[in-house]
């Protein structure tokens, strides 16, 4: 609208002259009684004056209409019209507006149906192809007894043509967010829902008419969030600010929670006045739950949803960071441990019964640790086969020893994996906190290296690490270097210890063992280099060798005395794990020329309870080639009767811990005893290992034992020396009485 009459708004103007409309009803009876002869005096004349200086100088048109034509029109009405007010005068106010309006203009500007609706405002258009239009409003006036009527008009084209545009703009923008795929919601100042698009009510799974009307923050915002973003509202209500992009979460129909990226801009209406706020909005929910996967998977372990080695270093340094503060404040509290774990043989389950099952036991073993552990414990793997723990907030070291104990005790079951029955054992080391540690990396150092003491143990066991282990570390891994280097330079020498028939103590065959010539320290003890060679995977090419050489000898005594004397190479478990042990067993024996029916490969019970139905199938491949399967240290696992009947052996060696106390009236005599008889019924040799005194010798004779090998015989002693046992033929030991 035009501004109106000294800067005030028409509005302002048009309330003026309604108010003045009875002193201007009486200024208009004194123009006609003027026109038609009457005298008037100076007070009317200065009422006149007055009048028409208002009417002349108001902004809005006004006409007066008798009996449908013009009657009186000022300079305003001339400007709108664009004819001179003397042309005005006398013509039909009708022919002023394009007949579309006539209807309007006659029946309610000039004739209102009723007093109630006199003074309203109506649009009309006026006449002309400039489609130009006029808000009118009409109150009668008496004329000396003739009803007539004071018109005014305002100028209104520019605002309908600039309420058209926004109308356009409207419908523009509602078109295009009815078809994007992005919602869209608008709010008024109290936050309720004034419009939302069709791709929202998707979102939410509403109807229309369900949330036209509501209040959003009640409607849709999570519990926790409705206050503060109510307060943040009434903030960009008065503010006029509102932040551009945000992220929030919304609550569908269905209690589901997607999360929104808007993008958002405040309403204002036509007085400049903020109105509201308009939302237009992505659903990133998917891409969000993408970003926490991912931030997850960079701290967490793929196969078991463990922690992983960063997110497990980064809580220890965390722990660590709290005792030194604690300590620095003259606390003694945020005692904490570190537990390094291992998993026994865990190469012979992947290699035998496949990376799948492999994976499945790791799985099942964080499960097992979970629940070894106390709440509040971080449970990590570092990768391959290795676990940490952190204990925190511990009140005594025992505590570390506790949880380790009770995760032994967890793992006492065997566990069933795609239809295996499989005994899981791990070895641990624990590192307890103390004031000179300062890196993560340290405890964590130590606490592996009291593993590998551990693992040296004899696996199955837990150490807590002190410093005397850093020496043996060292020592260690200057023994792994020697012992590449061993192999390399054929330090290794094979002895034989010989295996004689209890009846006539003459020899029926070799046990090989590998012994170490080193060239500074002479010969090392197994016991020193067997495991270290287990760990390090450096058993395998020298199992290889030993097999290879047992053979070749062997090949040479059967050739020399023409006896069948059988030759018994350990297998490690490195070894059995090998996927093509069979073709190497097949190498040897093709090579050497000698028959497959003299070679015994030990394997301990240990490692076929491992995975038995594994170890089954690969021992009958083996017993395919013709050679024999011995199982060592016989009694010393935890295999049952069920089990042994479906291993394809052929010889059960009895372990030296029941052997050494035979001699004793005691549970071992009736072991040996039991053993002897168990393997005669299943049609099996025995070898009684250890045999070392007399006594032992003459029970093992009254057992019926057919074989036994011991110091009572003979140590194990070098090829040459095995030669000369050959040639000899002689008994070997003291002759019984």
């Amino acid at each position: 609208m035009s501004p109106g009459v000294h800067g005030l708004p028409p509005v302002i103007v048009m309330a003026g002259l309604v108010a003045f409309g009875v002193a201007v009803g009486v200024w208009v009876m004194r123009v006609v009684a003027r026109e038609g002869g009457q005298e008037r005096g100076g007070e009317a004349l200065s009422s006149e004056e007055m009048f028409r200086a208002v009417l002349e100088g108001s902004a809005a048109a006004v006409f007066i209409i008798d009996q449908g034509h013009i009657r009186y029109a000022n300079e305003a009405a001339s400007a709108l019209t664009g004819a001179p007010a003397v042309d005005l005068v006398g013509r039909a106010f009708l022919d002023r507006f394009h007949p579309d309006s006539h209807e309007i203009v006659r029946h309610r500007v000039l004739k209102p149906p009723s007093p109630a609706v006199a003074g309203l405002r109506y649009e009309a258009r006026l006449a002309g192809a400039d489609d130009r239009w006029v808000e009118l409003t009409g109150r009668t006036l008496d004329l000396s007894g003739q009803a007539a009527s004071l018109v005014t008009a305002f100028d209104v084209t520019e605002r309908r043509r600039a309420e058209e545009a926004m109308r356009e703009s409207e419908r523009r923008m509602r078109d295009i967010l009815e078809t994007v795929q992005l919602v869209a919601v608008l709010l008024d100042r109290e936050g309720v829902i004034t419009y939302c698009n069709p791709f929202f009510l998707e979102l939410v799974g509403y109807e229309e008419e369900d949330v036209i009307g509501r209040e959003w923050f009640a409607a849709f915002v999570p519990e926790e969030d409705r206050e503060s973003g109510r307060t943040t509202l009434r903030d960009r209500m008065q503010l006029g600010a509102v932040a551009a992009h945000e992220e929030t979460a919304i609550v569908t129909r269905h209690g589901d929670r997607r999360v929104v990226a808007w993008s958002n801009t405040v309403l204002r209406d036509w007085t400049g006045e903020i109105s509201g706020t308009a939302s237009i909005g992505a659903d990133v929910t998917d891409r969000r739950r993408a970003e926490e996967q991912l931030q997850h998977d960079a701290f967490h372990d793929a196969l078991t949803g463990l922690p992983n080695r960063a997110l497990f270093i980064d809580r220890l340094q965390a722990a660590l960071a709290r005792l030194q503060g604690a300590m620095a404040r003259g606390h003694h509290k945020g005692m904490f441990a570190v537990v390094f774990l291992d998993v026994d043989r865990f190469k012979l389950v992947n290699d035998s019964l496949g990376h799948s099952v492999g994976d499945r036991l790791l799985v099942e073993l964080s499960s097992a640790l979970k629940t070894a552990v106390r709440p509040g414990d971080t449970v990590a793997r570092l990768g391959g086969d290795e676990f940490t723990i952190l204990l925190e907030d511990m009140e005594q070291r025992e505590e570390a020893t506790a949880v380790a104990e009770r995760i032994q005790a967890v793992l006492r079951e065997p566990l069933t994996l795609a239809g295996h029955e499989v005994f899981a054992t791990v070895s641990m080391g624990i590192a307890l906190s103390a004031p000179s540690y300062r890196r993560a990396e340290d405890l964590l150092r130590d606490a592996d290296t009291a593993m590998y003491h551990a693992k040296a143990l004899g696996k199955s066991r837990h150490q807590v690490f002190d410093s005397s282990m850093h020496a043996r570390a060292s020592k260690l891994l200057q023994l792994e270097h020697d012992l590449r280097r061993a192999i390399d330079r054929k330090e290794f020498r094979v002895h034989y210890q010989p295996i004689v028939r209890v009846e006539d103590r003459r020899i029926a065959g070799f046990e090989a063992l590998v012994r170490w010539h080193h060239p500074e320290r002479g010969l090392v003890a197994p016991s020193e280099f067997i495991h270290l060679a287990e760990e390090t995977g450096l058993v395998v090419p020298l199992g290889r060798a030993v097999l290879e050489e047992a053979c070749r000898q062997a090949t040479q005594w059967h050739q020399s005395s023409g006896d069948d004397l059988t030759v018994s190479v350990n297998l490690s478990v490195k070894q059995f794990g090998q996927p093509d042990l069979v073709e190497q067993v097949d190498a040897a024996l093709r090579q050497s020329g000698l028959p497959s029916r003299l070679l015994k490969l030990e394997v301990t019970e240990s490692m076929v309870m491992e995975n038995t139905d594994g170890a089954i199938a690969l021992l009958r491949r083996l017993k395919a080639l013709g050679v024999h399967i011995a199982i060592d240290d016989f009694g010393t696992g935890y295999s049952s009767l069920s089990y042994l009947l479906r291993l394809p052996a052929d010889t059960l060696k009895i372990d030296r811990s029941f052997v050494s106390g035979s001699g004793d009236a005691g549970r071992n005599v009736t072991i040996v005893r039991a053993v002897v008889g168990l393997a005669s019924s299943l049609g099996l040799d025995v070898v009684a290992e250890g045999v070392e005194t007399e006594e032992q010798l003459a029970l093992l004779v009254d057992f019926s034992c057919p074989l036994a090998q011991g110091f009572l015989f003979s140590p194990a002693v070098d090829s040459e020396a095995a030669a000369q046992l050959v040639a000899g033929r002689a008994a070997m030991g003291r002759s019984l009485p």
